[in-house]
């Protein structure tokens, strides 16, 4: 594949509105596509920033994104950085060509072991993510952080949205699904009752707000996340095309982004929604290019560790619960503290059970005789009846 054939390229003119050296800053270690810097080797890079233009046949090198890539740029760079800045996907003729072209680029991009990060203005983001999965013939685990979980409302229209193609028209690619941050008010009883139905997590703005740390093992066993810029609070990111007095704080979606990075099995990373000429004093372009930046560190701070590693110490811990038919078994990382815990199989294939990521608080739930409710579900979904 020849990305020079997908992408237009951009330009970066201003990067010295944070008072950093410019040697400082992360502009100084990334690779850009430029009309004078086509596209050449990216193998050795680890991410790749892509924006998905929606100007027409006509605009073809004017970049929505351009704010949020001077404001990413100007932000102080750690050195181990190895992004590629692809530039704008090409306007195609129709929505469903665009889906597709994003769906093989994030294909190309995957098999180099090479991560998008990728900037949309609609959910049509995600459903190119999970094609490209699909056509890879790998079933996927999939975070979906939006304040509305429109998986079933529009089942009988022309245009069935993302989540309800992903969910229930093509979900033969699908392992897990996952949505952070929902408000109450915009779902429907019946959309929480089909996830629950499929063993699938939802969980509240206001549970996740107090409990920041559920999200971490989440993104841990996450093959990739898409991030709603409305599931982020009005005043906080004010160019979204349906926004919320309501939603997380800036510093809160940049710790979930932080979570996202450190996770060393997720593969793709797309941020939608985004709607520039709603923003005011270049408020949202800041903190999306803030929630990269943290993205990266995270990716930067990964540990490869799982209890299934060799040469990695872990200690287990085998709790007994009366309403298990087994014991729970726990694994610890002695190198980060961080926690795992092991799903029984029932079927006679496969005999393996399955190893997901939990918490401290799931290990304390379980010695005091409740079944931690992250195990309930995984261990129902595994063993469906």
């Amino acid at each position: 594949m020849n990305l020079n054939d997908y992408f237009s390229p951009v330009e970066i003119y201003n990067t010295s509105r944070n008072y950093i050296h410019s040697s400082a800053q992360l502009l100084s270690v990334v690779s850009i596509h430029s009309k004078n810097q086509p596209i050449e080797d990216i193998t050795k890079f680890d991410l790749a920033l892509i924006g998905v233009s929606n100007n027409s046949l006509h605009d073809i090198y004017l970049d929505e994104y351009s704010e949020v890539r001077e404001e990413l740029y100007s932000l102080c760079a750690n050195r181990k950085t190895k992004l590629y800045d692809l530039g704008n996907l090409k306007p195609c003729k129709t929505k469903a060509d665009t889906i597709i072209g994003l769906r093989d680029v994030i294909i190309e991009l995957i098999s180099s072991k090479i991560i998008p990060i990728i900037l949309g203005n609609s959910e049509d983001v995600l459903y190119s993510q999970y094609l490209a999965y699909k056509k890879l013939a790998f079933r996927a685990n999939i975070v979906s952080i939006d304040s509305k979980i429109a998986a079933l409302e529009n089942k009988e229209t022309n245009t069935p949205s993302a989540l309800w193609n992903i969910l229930v028209n093509e979900n033969n690619a699908l392992e897990n699904f996952s949505n952070i941050g929902f408000q109450s008010y915009y779902v429907n009883t019946r959309t929480l009752q089909f996830l629950s139905e499929n063993y699938f997590g939802a969980y509240r703005l206001g549970f996740i707000r107090s409990n920041l740390k559920e999200v971490e093992p989440l993104m841990r066993d996450a093959d990739f996340v898409g991030l709603n810029i409305a599931s982020i609070r009005q005043p906080d990111a004010p160019a979204q095309n349906d926004a919320s007095p309501n939603g997380f704080y800036g510093e809160e979606i940049c710790q979930i982004a932080r979570y996202t990075g450190s996770s060393n099995r997720l593969s793709s990373f797309g941020i939608y929604d985004y709607n520039p000429d709603f923003d005011q004093n270049k408020q949202t372009s800041r903190l999306i290019a803030q929630i990269i930046w943290y993205y990266i560190e995270g990716f930067y701070q990964q540990i490869n560790e799982h209890p299934l590693n060799k040469g990695v110490h872990f200690k287990k811990f085998l709790v007994a619960i009366n309403t298990a038919q087994n014991e729970l078994i726990f694994y610890k990382s002695e190198q980060s503290d961080r926690w795992w815990m092991e799903i029984p199989s029932l079927l006679e294939k496969p005999t393996k059970n399955t190893i997901i990521s939990c918490t401290f608080e799931d290990y304390q739930k379980a010695i005091s005789g409740e079944l931690p409710e992250r195990w309930l579900i995984a261990f129902q979904r595994f063993n469906p009846a």
